[in-house]
């Protein structure tokens, strides 16, 4: 009879406190991995030159040394697209797979208690019928 109040009490803590836990520690999961790989910031500086780098174009006149500048220039801008898209895609595809792993995660939640009652079933079965 204790065993029975103690498997009930279980399955109130299984789908009540801890689901709730683990819709929580999903989000916090899904949180921390956008801040860590700077989401927000990568997208807002996305066109920027990579590392601030760059030259600045003085004061003369000089058509050549305006044109390089300004190839020196676009060519930091483009190295720091191509670096910060990479990021954001690995990023988001890190994103994903946690997303997956937390779905799949409270699927297996949800399923457990009558996995193990199946189990302990089939165990039973096999013990007493072969």
């Amino acid at each position: 009879m204790i065993a029975l109040r103690v498997f009930g009490r279980y399955l109130v803590w299984h789908y009540t406190r801890a689901l709730a836990d683990i819709f929580r520690l999903g989000r916090d999961f899904l949180w921390f991995f956008y801040h860590f790989f700077s989401i927000p910031i990568i997208a807002r500086t996305l066109f920027a030159p990579w590392r601030r780098l760059g030259e600045s174009y003085g004061h003369k006149l000089d058509p050549g040394a305006f044109l390089g500048t300004f190839i020196v220039n676009t060519l930091m801008r483009l190295v720091g697209f191509v670096i910060r898209i990479v990021f954001l895609v690995f990023g988001f595809g890190v994103l994903v797979l946690i997303f997956g792993l937390w779905i799949l995660s409270l699927i297996l939640w949800l399923v457990l208690p009558f996995a193990i009652l199946a189990l302990l079933w089939f165990s039973l079965f096999l013990i007493f019928f072969t």
